[in-house]
């Protein structure tokens, strides 16, 4: 077997190469965005150009935000959201991943579940909450139906075609060379779907982000959607605008979290130097 594992991957191509950007370089460029609008939104709020009661002033949102730090109302809504996306998310990822494998393996499956699947998949989220509403109330099984469903389809649609891509003449050689399932599973399927299951999981943590605002603007009494829905009905724009700057900041960190994990990943069984 130590043979075969040497051999191996002269015969297998390696995976592309995973790099991560500079870190430095990298915070760098994805600065200059947000400072160029951060510069135009004051210049339009100095010079007037827009009312602070339509487009509060950056000190405005500041304040506003340090009003909702101390307050405890941001931590405790950050935490009452997060506890509902990973367990949405969990049960995404744990009914996508299999399914994907399953549709993948087996051609039976294929035919049975997947033009369901597909079917069902094409039709838009917001499409369901009426349906899921009707079935679940307007509870926490709601929340949490509506963030699985959101982060459900893409797993399984990269997780299927990930383990399908593989070639088929990876597969013949770990028969030919009688690998253990573990080498075989090191060797072979880790590298080869590692990054299009990434992928899934990446999109299926985004789209699952925005399901959870999404219910919890409508169908909730707390967590950070409810309270961006309850500063807009009591006109308090600035709490709103800092509230959106803070659902986008914890989703670009989620992201990011995910990111990492990918590369340390693949780092491991894809064959990263």
């Amino acid at each position: 077997m130590s043979q075969t594992t040497q051999i191996l991957p002269r015969v297998i191509p390696s995976p592309r190469r995973w790099k991560l950007p500079t870190p430095r370089l990298s915070v760098l460029r994805g600065a200059i965005v947000p400072v160029l609008l951060l510069g135009i939104w004051q210049f339009v709020s100095a010079r007037g150009i827009v009312a602070n009661l339509i487009l509060p002033s950056p000190w405005q949102v500041v304040q506003a935000l340090h009003v909702l730090v101390t307050s405890g109302l941001l931590l405790s809504s950050i935490e009452i959201s997060l506890q509902r996306l990973f367990l949405g998310y969990g049960i995404g990822i744990g009914i996508g991943l299999p399914l994907g494998v399953l549709m993948a393996v087996s051609p039976l499956a294929r035919k049975l579940i997947a033009p369901s699947f597909y079917a069902v998949a094409r039709v838009p989220l917001l499409a369901w909450v009426p349906f899921l509403m009707v079935i679940f109330g307007i509870g926490e099984a709601l929340k949490l139906a509506i963030i699985a469903k959101a982060a459900l389809t893409p797993v399984t649609m990269n997780t299927e075609r990930a383990i399908a891509a593989i070639p088929r003449g990876w597969v013949e050689l770990g028969r030919l060379y009688r690998l253990s399932w573990f080498t075989a599973l090191r060797r072979i399927l880790l590298p080869a779907t590692l990054p299009p299951i990434f992928v899934g999981l990446r999109l299926g943590l985004v789209q699952a982000w925005a399901a959870l605002v999404v219910v919890e603007l409508l169908a909730a009494s707390r967590g950070l959607g409810f309270e961006l829905a309850m500063s807009r009905q009591l006109f308090q724009l600035d709490t709103m605008v800092a509230l959106m700057l803070v659902i986008g900041v914890i989703g670009f960190i989620l992201d990011r979290g995910v990111a990492r994990i990918e590369f340390i990943l693949i780092r491991r069984f894809g064959g990263v130097a």
